[in-house]
């Protein structure tokens, strides 16, 4: 499967399995995270040892972002905190950092990461995702590949694949030149996707319907109320997670395929949230998409199709304000600093 085609974009791309699969498999930042988290539990890395994003990053062969994904999940779960100085200390806040050899405490589990089927354009996707991004809302830059290529010492067809799938997220677009540039998210242009959004996604879930078993929907609703009784205390990873559910993985079980391919292009929506909530943007008191997903679920649960796609017109209309005001937010930010792969 190339890096293109339906599939999770935050299942660790083409290792997620056929459209519409039950079962995902793991990002590497959350096959890195319940890594950690077994190591620590397991009290095999001590109280008190420090975790650097780059010894890690080395360590397992992989770039920073993943680790740094990896690491606040475990510091949202309070494995991990702040200390006064770089990285984090195992244990809670207030826990004395000790002088522990990681390489050597963590050999075995750096063995098995490099034993872990993965791609390489794996290692870097997130990081580079996460830079578009935020440039998405300055405006259009173009994107090198060569100079990402050469940036993250990876290979040109690596480079190629990451490209690849930002494209098919909607996120970077060819010109006639063969260019790749970086497509804005201005407001026109989010307008025009949930434009798109509010009228297929309805539909594309009316099919797919059929397709859901109880079972996997149930699964669903679960998890979200699991995360509702617990907000705010849940990660960015696990909201984003979550938009997954009914967005994507319930969409691309439908037996219309071209109308799964066309909203793939709306994706860039989602990750919008996902690089920038509780980052560049203070995660809000109240988030009501995860009770509008529960209606969601349990109207599908009902079986009753004509509700379902009255439910979703609904969620995603009133979803747009939403994202406009922290695009917004985010553009009143601080502009990203400047990357050689970016001109």
């Amino acid at each position: 499967m190339e890096p293109g085609q339906e599939d999770d974009p935050n299942s660790g791309g083409p290792q997620g399995g056929p459209p519409g699969a039950h079962v995902r498999k793991l990002s590497l930042y959350e096959s890195l995270a319940d890594s950690l988290k077994d190591e620590i539990r397991g009290q095999r890395v001590p109280t008190g040892a420090v975790l650097l994003e780059g010894p890690l990053a080395e360590l397992f062969g992989t770039s920073r972002a993943p680790v740094r994904q990896a690491l606040r999940i475990l510091a949202d779960e309070g494995l991990i905190s702040r200390f006064d100085g770089r990285g984090f200390v195992v244990g809670p806040s207030g826990t004395a950092p000790i002088r522990a050899n990681l390489a050597e405490i963590l050999v075995d589990l750096a063995a098995q990461q490099e034993e872990r089927p993965s791609f390489a354009w794996q290692t870097i996707y997130e990081e580079v995702e996460s830079q578009v991004v935020y440039r998405s809302f300055f405006g259009r830059l173009r994107v090198n590949e060569l100079e990402l290529a050469r940036h993250y010492g990876v290979g040109r067809t690596v480079a190629r694949d990451v490209m690849l799938r930002l494209e098919t997220l909607g996120l970077i677009e060819k010109d006639d030149a063969s260019r790749w540039s970086i497509v804005p998210l201005d407001n026109r242009r989010l307008s025009d996707l949930y434009e798109v959004r509010e009228h297929l996604e309805p539909l594309a879930l009316g099919g797919a319907l059929e397709r859901l078993s109880d079972a996997e929907i149930g699964a669903m609703l679960d998890r979200h109320l699991e995360a509702l009784a617990q907000y705010p205390n849940v990660t960015a990873a696990t909201m984003y997670d979550l938009e997954l559910d009914l967005h994507v993985r319930c969409v691309q079980r439908s037996p219309n395929q071209e109308l799964v391919k066309i909203l793939q292009r709306t994706h860039c929506v989602l990750t919008l949230s996902k690089h920038t909530v509780g980052i560049r943007v203070a995660m809000p008191d109240h988030e009501p998409f995860m009770g509008e997903h529960i209606s969601a679920f349990r109207t599908m649960l009902r079986r009753d199709r004509e509700g379902l796609q009255l439910v979703m017109r609904s969620h995603i209309h009133g979803s747009l304000a939403k994202v406009m005001e922290r695009a917004e937010t985010v553009r009143h930010g601080p502009p990203p600093a400047r990357l050689s792969y970016f001109t």
